[in-house]
């Protein structure tokens, strides 16, 4: 994310990353938040192009 996240932000975006089945909304835009994972990197983003997307990278 290239601005700064609002603590509603990360809080949401930690949840998600925290329970990634869970369903947790945007708390932008309302959609769904989506959890991925690749070896030993994860990312949680908005379905709206353009909104929130955070990314951990692994060793």
């Amino acid at each position: 994310m290239a601005s700064k996240c609002t603590k509603e932000e990360r809080k949401s975006v930690d949840e998600k990353f925290n329970n990634p089945t869970k369903k947790v909304l945007c708390p932008r835009c309302g959609k769904e938040l989506e959890f991925t994972q690749r070896g030993s990197s994860c990312e949680v983003k908005c379905v709206t192009e353009g909104c929130i997307e955070v990314s951990i990278r692994g060793i």
